[in-house]
């Protein structure tokens, strides 16, 4: 069937969309049972509803989340037709409480959208991608956003900010008595605006949870006094995350009004800009602030000289007055449970001191460290295990190097790393890492980057050996070039050759039984090895994430695999996400991949919350058929903050608890409490008269999902 026909002929989308919400208490919406035809129509416009927590949905924009399909060119009948299913779905349907809002739905229906909003019982989570303001868009758009009492979460962070929409934001955050969280835009903010935001937020007495970027913290006198007297008065705010800033004094403001604030528990600085500076004032505000639970510094840059901002260095190599800083924090510090930290600064033979620190400090919990320099990664991982407590600390990803590959098996602190070997000449020590990777089961993630001809002879045995048989790696990126081995002209490639470094890796991959996120880019396939492919994805039971990049000039490829894929993906219930460059005259084949990473996504979302306690029947099913898939232990892991090992213990205690024949049939809803059956007159058994074997032998061939819901 068309898309052209299902979305605009009449007798499917259309007498769908009208039908009303039906949720309640333990059932779900009977749209749950139409979502491929809804979303069959919103992936046209690069939206699609997800079930992101049970029994709710969430209309999401997934273009990012498919890098490389074209955007489309809507026509103003699908401009009307979106607004008109959105309006809809906000209306009448109280089992949606999030959508995005994208600047192509709203630019031509921004007033009947707008309505729709106001309108909305259920409406929880907003995130908006707006880069074109009319005057009259932001004036509808903020009049909306005041009058959304049930509103939580708003996500402006792909927002470019103009002055009207700052002036109606303002007045929203002054006004709310709902929001709890706030995403600030990611571009930039002039002075003015930024002032406005500001005094909204000093008024705000609701927002708990707050992310801004350094576009909100500019270099005026005005903005800075601001946004200090309000972090270091506010009482509501729990969770402040800073990202991206980099300029001199950004985040001076920021620091300087923690040391005051006694209510934040939680601080993010994300891909900042640290100067020497920075780290006196840090650790002068976490010796000062002792109710911030977590501090985490991640992918931030620092500078040695305050003049020079662009000249990084990995500093304070020669200062020898930092690691004092840090030993007179930790000692005085007994609040902080969480901290991340960047030693790229730090000197080999103090790593032992400033960990003896880490872990005298008995109100940590967890310490990451989250990037040092390569080369000092023996004494670290020595330095961590002489703490007597290494459990405590988590190591970010390494970047194996020539000199360290040997050292390994012996870092067993290292859990994912990084292997890049681009020359010939760089062969020795992808030899050398190959033979001691068997022995490392502490590596679970690892990307490894080379060139194709590596794999002649004995490297490319040793890396399919290593696929083929490790169990302990649960993720695996794989980036080959093939220039030097084919040459820039594709022509001279030899794709009907046995030993195509391809099909090895193809080959090893199908029989590897623990990988569970895989990733492979640059590859040339035959259309024999995407078959190969698409068995092994259907074949695995933890494969639950698939990228595949092919080279450039083999971009095609990807045609035959989606294709043979989608015939078959429906019977898959381990498949949770997949990237690709999709293919528009492949849309059919494509959207019913999509449909069933959605569909599996679902179930394991429900799974998890039957894991977690929830007895609705659908969540029972759900757990029945996504029991075995890794996604579902990751989900309860995050949940229940729980390891691997206790995840796996309380999904199976879950799946008993519904073993026996009263708990099956109350579950199913076909019983409120127990089975009873009169007595026959002929005499003949009945289902309570079976005995347990009996009973657990047909419940082998029964599922939760086989017995019809009852209306």
């Amino acid at each position: 069937m068309s898309l052209e026909k299902s979305l605009f002929c009449g007798s499917c989308i259309d007498y769908r969309y009208r039908a009303p919400c039906t949720r309640k208490e333990g059932r779900l919406c009977d749209i749950f049972r139409h979502l491929p035809v809804w979303n069959e129509f919103f992936w046209k416009v690069h939206l699609e509803l997800q079930e992101l927590s049970p029994g709710e949905l969430s209309l999401v924009n997934t273009y990012d989340k498919r890098t490389g399909y074209p955007r489309c060119d809507m026509t103003q009948q699908v401009h009307e037709k979106t607004a008109t299913l959105l309006c809809h779905l906000l209306t009448h349907h109280h089992c949606i409480v999030s959508v995005d809002l994208t600047s192509y739905i709203l630019k031509t229906n921004i007033e009947v959208i707008c309505d729709a909003l106001c309108k909305s019982a259920s409406l929880r989570k907003l995130e908006l991608s707006l880069w074109h303001f009319t005057t009259n868009l932001s004036l509808s758009f903020t009049a909306a956003l005041s009058q959304l009492n049930q509103l939580q979460v708003f996500d402006c962070s792909d927002v470019l900010f103009e002055h009207t929409f700052s002036e109606g934001l303002s007045k929203f955050l002054a006004s709310t008595r709902s929001l709890t969280t706030l995403y600030m835009s990611n571009y930039h903010i002039k002075h003015k605006d930024a002032a406005l935001i500001i005094q909204g937020l000093k008024r705000n007495e609701t927002i708990t949870t707050l992310a801004i970027t350094g576009s909100l913290i500019t270099d005026t006198p005005e903005c800075s006094v601001m946004l200090s007297e309000y972090l270091s008065c506010n009482q509501t705010l729990r969770v402040l995350s800073v990202r991206c800033a980099s300029s001199h004094n950004k985040l001076r403001p920021i620091i300087g009004a923690l040391c005051h604030n006694g209510t934040l528990l939680e601080l993010n600085l994300i891909r900042c800009g640290l100067y020497i500076e920075y780290f006196k004032l840090i650790t002068g505000m976490l010796r000062q602030n002792q109710t911030l639970r977590s501090f985490h510094m991640i992918d931030c840059t620092f500078y040695e000289h305050d003049s020079d901002p662009h000249c990084w260095k990995p500093e304070f190599r020669s200062d020898s007055s930092l690691i004092s800083l840090w030993l007179m924090t930790l000692a005085e510090n007994k609040a902080l449970k969480e901290l991340t930290l960047d030693l790229r600064w730090i000197k080999p033979d103090e790593c032992g001191s400033l960990f003896k620190a880490l872990a005298s400090n008995t109100s940590l919990e967890k310490v990451t460290i989250d990037t040092f320099n390569n080369m000092d990664v023996v004494h670290i991982c020595q330095a961590l295990r002489e703490t007597g407590v290494p459990e405590r600390f988590f190591v970010g990803k390494h970047h194996l190097l020539e000199d360290t590959a040997a050292a390994l098996p012996e870092c067993k602190e290292l859990s994912c790393i990084c292997v890049e070997y681009w020359f010939p000449l760089e062969l020795e020590p992808l030899y050398t890492t190959l033979c001691v990777l068997p022995t490392c089961d502490h590596v679970k993630s690892m990307s490894l980057k080379m060139d194709a001809v590596m794999f002649k002879g004995n490297v490319g045995s040793l890396a399919a050996k290593y696929i083929t048989n490790t169990t302990a790696l649960r993720e695996l990126r794989l980036t080959i070039t093939f220039e030097t081995l084919h040459g820039v002209d594709q022509t001279v490639c030899d794709w009907y050759a046995v030993d195509r470094p391809e099909r090895t890796l193809l080959q090893a991959l199908s029989l590897n039984k623990g990988i569970r996120r895989l990733s492979l880019k640059g590859l040339c396939i035959t259309e024999a090895e995407a078959q190969m492919l698409v068995d092994t994805l259907q074949s695995s039971c933890t494969i639950c994430h698939f990228a595949f990049y092919p080279k450039r000039e083999c971009l095609t490829s990807v045609i035959p695999l989606i294709q043979k894929l989608s015939a078959i993906v429906s019977s898959n219930y381990v498949l949770l996400g997949m990237r690709t460059v999709w293919y528009k005259q492949r849309r059919g084949d494509t959207f019913t991949v999509a449909n069933v990473v959605r569909r599996n996504n679902s179930l394991v979302t429900r799974a998890a919350d039957f894991v977690m306690g929830t007895r609705h029947r659908y969540c029972g099913a759900a757990a029945e058929l996504v029991q075995f898939n890794p996604g579902l232990v990751e989900k309860v892991q995050e949940l229940a903050s729980v390891n691997e090992t206790v995840a796996a213990s309380r999904i199976e205690s879950s799946l008993k608890s519904f073993t026996e024949l009263d708990d099956f049939m109350c579950l199913a809803g076909v019983v409120k409490y127990s089975v009873t059956c009169p007595r026959r007159d002929d005499g003949q058994k009945q289902l309570v008269d079976l005995n347990r074997d009996c009973w657990l032998y047909i419940r082998q061939f029964l599922k939760v999902g086989d017995i019809l819901d009852p209306k």
